[in-house]
């Protein structure tokens, strides 16, 4: 059962099965996920994508339950590479908050993740009239919310969902093939004091800006490694993160 507003539940408004979002007609958005990057809605339509999203809120038990589902389709649907773009839209959170959430439940290669407080995901929420969580909606490429609760949802129910649109099951394509990676992930992003980065013990870590000059240089200790960014100028620089066998760069912002 869906956890409702505390609101609503005080207002008598009842479990049920009328669409969690009254809109029938999108409203565009531009938000960054947990890796920077953005997603405008509009984009997306223009280039003939359906896309669902997963409305979710970090504390909620049934959004912990049914992310695994999410992204199993978002995996089986060719991980944003096809003809339907999957996000994870959380109501309240900050990137930290959303970003523990995903770890404890998406499991493995999540769809696109976005803070609620941060990445812009609250105003997403409130402009959907968002219900309850979590919420699963569809919306085509004309703009029309064409499902407004999918619900109840597994992966055999959305799966048969998306089919019902002629949308196609597709491998997820990468851009390296057979090459040794670094496991990295860097968040906030734009980041202002500290930027946390997840990466092997042991990994060389750099903060490289546009000319090519390292400002931070460092080594992860834990899994989890705070650079303190306090004396960084604004700007855009590169993340790298390097092994004895492989070498992964991120694209950072720093906005104080």
């Amino acid at each position: 059962m869906k956890h409702l507003y505390l609101a609503l539940i005080a207002l008598g408004i009842t479990f049920g099965a009328s669409a969690q979002t009254n809109l029938t007609e999108a409203v565009d958005f531009t938000v960054t996920d947990l890796n920077g990057n953005e997603h405008t809605l509009s984009e997306y339509l223009d280039a003939g994508k359906y896309v669902c999203i997963d409305f979710f809120a970090y504390w909620c038990g049934p959004c912990a339950a049914h992310a695994p589902y999410f992204t199993e389709i978002y995996n089986t649907y060719g991980c944003n590479g096809g003809d339907v773009i999957f996000m994870s839209m959380e109501y309240e959170g900050t990137w930290d908050q959303t970003h523990d959430f995903e770890v404890a439940n998406a499991g493995d290669n999540p769809a696109p993740a976005i803070s609620g407080a941060e990445g812009g995901g609250f105003a997403v929420h409130s402009d959907y009239s968002v219900q309850a969580y979590p919420t699963f909606i569809l919306i085509d490429p004309e703009g029309n919310i064409v499902e407004q609760d999918i619900w109840p949802m597994s992966v055999d129910i959305l799966d048969n969902v998306l089919q019902s649109y002629g949308l196609e099951q597709m491998t997820c394509v990468s851009s390296v093939e057979d090459e040794a990676t670094v496991a990295l992930t860097a968040w906030p992003n734009p980041a202002n004091d500290a930027l946390q980065v997840e990466a092997a013990p042991g990994t060389q870590l750099a903060l490289i800006d546009l000319v090519g000059r390292e400002v931070v240089r460092t080594v992860a200790l834990h899994n989890r490694t705070v650079i303190d960014l306090g004396s960084v100028p604004n700007g855009s620089y590169l993340l790298r993160a390097h092994t004895s066998d492989a070498t992964e760069t991120r694209k950072v912002i720093v906005r104080h």
